[in-house]
């Protein structure tokens, strides 16, 4: 039996399109956690270095590292697409927002078997999350400046 007859609608039929779908996987996963920490770290980094005045510092700083931010958000999303619709799981429609589906009275087993979420979306919300509990650990038990007493 010929195995691309039998293959089920949204998988990709060839090596090579499963080779690409993995590896567009990885790229979004690690593209995610790279917006999220790595692009402020080195921002900052690369700020320290170019610069020798705190407020030089702070202003490339306030410049550079949310437009790397975007343009990097926005290579992520065409990654996305690109990877969405190798896997036949592009979105159909016009659904609402993911941000907006808890509001509405949808129910997750109805979302889950419409196709679930995109992998943009997930790799996104936990590669934050995971930035905000890093900036926490760090902030209350790394951080050697101490809080200046109230008033």
């Amino acid at each position: 039996m010929n195995a691309s007859v039998v293959q089920p609608e949204g998988t990709p039929h060839s090596w090579s399109e499963r080779v690409a779908v993995a590896a567009l996987a990885v790229v979004i996963v690690l593209g995610s956690a790279l917006v999220w920490i790595g692009v402020p770290v080195a921002g900052l980094w690369v700020a320290g270095r170019i610069t020798t005045d705190p407020l030089r510092f702070v202003m490339f700083a306030l410049l550079a590292i949310p437009s790397t931010m975007v343009a990097l958000g926005w290579l992520l999303y065409r990654a996305g697409g690109y990877y969405e619709r190798l896997r036949g799981t592009e979105r159909r429609g016009s659904a609402p927002p993911s941000w907006r589906s808890s509001l509405s009275e949808e129910r997750a087993s109805d979302r889950r078997r419409k196709g679930g979420r995109p992998l943009i979306d997930i790799a996104m919300t936990a590669s934050a999350v995971a930035a905000l509990v890093v900036m926490a650990i760090w902030f209350f038990f790394y951080a050697t400046t101490t809080l200046a007493p109230l008033p």
